[in-house]
């Protein structure tokens, strides 16, 4: 059975990553699931970025913590990466739901893990969008992902990790995916990982051989910055 695809950031392979722009492509692959990153804007928006800082992915700088909605919306998300995105923002996480609708299922990394307000928030905007049921959040950190289930009673986690010994962390806190990097992925640890009831979400693949190699092992999840180039 052919693993089920999670476009990265969008599909950020052909748009600059975690804008719209990235997210309107991976509808046009056979993808799933979209992965994105959130964090709390000094107001308290939730916005769609991988890093804490500005800095890498637009024309402007500084940390996300310590610029408005507002300040973060005029800013160019998209030359960085190429002259046919200039203009692109940097979306809030309900503009990205409202864009997909129903027809991707979202992934949403909280990455401003020390900060609970962020679980709060993420939970109220899917649910606010109708697509809560149908949603997982995720995070490195395991004090987010508990968080998140003081907000919604039958949630849908993963812990986030590089460390095959987090499966134990992941089946001891009842979580249903294990997102696991695919250096510290074995057809062993994906056995252990389905004894157990959890889904395996491998991380990051590129390469068709690589893909078909964790397809070939069982993975139920893979996530990839280029979902239009792997196999079918």
């Amino acid at each position: 059975m052919q693993p089920i695809m999670m476009a990265h950031r969008g599909n950020s392979g052909l748009a600059p990553e975690n804008t719209l722009a990235a997210f309107a492509a991976a509808t046009d692959t056979r993808s799933q699931w979209v992965e994105l990153d959130v964090h709390l804007t000094a107001d308290g928006e939730v916005v769609v970025m991988h890093d804490a800082t500005v800095d890498r992915t637009t024309d402007g700088s500084g940390a996300i913590a310590d610029l408005t909605l507002a300040q973060i919306n005029a800013l160019d998300a998209g030359s960085w990466f190429s002259p046919e995105f200039e203009g692109q923002r940097v979306p809030t996480l309900a503009e990205v739901v409202d864009l997909l609708g129903d027809r991707l299922r979202i992934n949403v990394e909280i990455k401003s893990a020390a900060d609970p307000a962020s679980a709060a928030k993420v939970v109220a905007v899917l649910r606010e969008g109708g697509v809560l049921q149908q949603s997982m959040i995720s995070s490195f950190g395991l004090e987010a992902v508990l968080e998140v289930r003081r907000h919604w009673a039958d949630p849908v986690l993963a812990l986030i990790t590089g460390n095959a010994a987090d499966l134990q962390t992941t089946i001891e806190n009842g979580l249903q995916y294990f997102n696991i990097e695919h250096h510290a992925v074995d057809a062993e640890l994906l056995e252990r990982t389905h004894e157990a009831g959890v889904l395996a979400n491998v991380w990051t693949i590129d390469d068709p051989q690589l893909w078909r190699h964790f397809a070939r092992l069982g993975a139920d999840i893979m996530t990839t910055n280029q979902p239009h180039l792997m196999p079918v």
